[in-house]
């Protein structure tokens, strides 16, 4: 085998063992399967017909996502910049069941999450190692720590957000390019931070989310594209979904060609139940001596700014629930 090959195995080694771990971390429930176009689809329902309102927003985001409860797709793939592309199928039950497998010629990830627990493992990985802890254990644990961005938040990214409507919003800013941004104020653990959604102005997608810490430095975010219109759901899916993590220098892509929506297929203890890992030690990472393993891609934070704000916002902020509202 050449240096080169050795080099490229090297990187789909650490590459897969980081992504397995982020992926599982930023996840608790689901995604879904059959051909289709990206692009507009004619047959989508216009949403807003004017500038839409915070209150018409928050109706038209939790309505879709509310029409989600399954999602199923044995027929997606992701992808990694410079590495092959997986093939990959997605599960997902609302509110913490979901489950990813990842193949390149065998089982090369397994990613999934129950109501009691979640777990991830890399064929690949460096060690011979199988992450896991409880939902409950992880949220009190110095592991949660490391972490910035809610373990639900990949759910969110394929666009499946819950918009609390006593929580602290900004009014919604018309951008003049067709989509409208919408600021909300969030608590986590490590500090306060702000989601930004971009939305469309017609159809009420969601085609950004940028988190950002207090600084305003953008955490992560996730842009979807190739919108469709499911008519027997009422439910409009991307099929494209790009997720990018900074501090990890982590950019991924989730393509899939079509949903199958409140729908699962398989046994669901065996779709839900953590498998055995022969030869991979199971390790809980809830345990107060755990230590995320070190990263060779985790070195700096490089160049992937927050997104610009119309001039308008650049105001005080006025948040509905917030105590800076005048």
């Amino acid at each position: 085998m050449t240096r080169l090959s050795h080099s490229k195995d090297a990187d789909l080694n650490r590459t897969l063992g980081i992504l397995c771990l982020l992926l599982t971390l930023f996840v608790a429930s689901g995604a879904s399967c059959r051909h289709h176009t990206f692009g507009v689809n004619p047959m989508a329902p216009t949403a807003f017909v004017t500038p839409p309102t915070l209150d018409e927003i928050i109706y038209a985001v939790n309505a879709n996502t509310n029409r989600v409860q399954q999602l199923h797709s044995d027929s997606a793939r992701l992808s990694v910049p410079g590495l092959p592309s997986l093939r990959t199928s997605v599960s997902l039950e609302r509110e913490h069941r979901f489950r990813l497998k990842s193949k390149l010629i065998g089982p090369e990830l397994d990613i999934g999450s129950n109501d009691e627990l979640f777990w991830f493992w890399a064929k690949q990985a460096p060690e011979p190692l199988v992450f896991y802890a409880s939902h409950r254990d992880f949220a009190a644990s110095p592991s949660r720590g490391m972490f910035p961005v809610d373990p639900h938040w990949l759910i969110e990214a394929i666009g499946l957000v819950q918009l609390e409507p006593g929580g602290t919003h900004e009014h919604p800013i018309s951008r003049g390019d067709g989509h409208v941004e919408l600021r909300t104020r969030l608590s986590h653990p490590t500090g306060d931070m702000t989601r930004v959604l971009v939305i469309h102005e017609r159809y009420g997608w969601i085609l950004e989310q940028h988190l950002l810490d207090a600084a305003g430095r953008a955490v992560a975010s996730a842009r979807t594209s190739g919108h469709r219109y499911y008519e027997a759901a009422a439910v409009s899916l991307p099929h494209r979904i790009e997720i990018q993590m900074p501090d990890a220098q982590l950019s991924l892509t989730i393509d899939v060609n079509e949903f199958t929506i409140n729908s699962l297929y398989g046994s669901p203890d065996q779709l839900w139940d953590m498998p055995p890992f022969e030869g991979y030690t199971p390790v809980n990472i809830a345990e107060p001596q755990f230590a995320a393993p070190a990263s060779p891609l985790t070195s700096s934070r490089r160049g992937f700014p927050a997104p610009e704000r119309p001039s308008r916002l650049t105001q005080q902020p006025a948040y509905r629930g917030y105590s800076t509202v005048r």
